[in-house]
């Protein structure tokens, strides 16, 4: 058995933002960073058509909620969903993570 993380980019306002993604059987992992290192953030656990928990950090909390009901809605899985991101950025922020993760999940490992 292997792990392997697929991994996306963007460039929003000057930025490049990162997404990862690692399915699991039961659960899929997404964390989204800026800058070229993955960092931990806001956690945030989502089972699909269910409300979200946030487990770490206050920051992007809604964000991360959006997020988490993609990846469990797309998945029908468990997501675990982290953003480790600057302040600052403009509401096109939310749309443009979204679009990032759907591109990532739809490659093939």
């Amino acid at each position: 058995m292997s792990l392997a993380f697929r991994v996306g980019e963007v460039e929003l306002e000057g930025k490049k933002l990162h997404c990862g993604v690692l399915e699991l059987e039961n659960a899929v992992v997404a964390l989204f960073w800026e800058g070229e290192e993955p960092k931990l953030g806001s956690t945030t656990a989502t089972l699909p058509g269910m409300a979200s928990s946030q487990l770490l950090g206050d920051r992007d909390q809604l964000l991360g909620r959006m997020l988490g009901a993609q990846v469990a809605a797309k998945s029908g899985k468990l997501s675990l969903v982290s953003t480790h991101l600057s302040q600052g950025y403009s509401e096109a922020i939310g749309k443009t993570l979204l679009e990032l993760v759907r591109r990532v999940m739809e490659e093939k490992s």
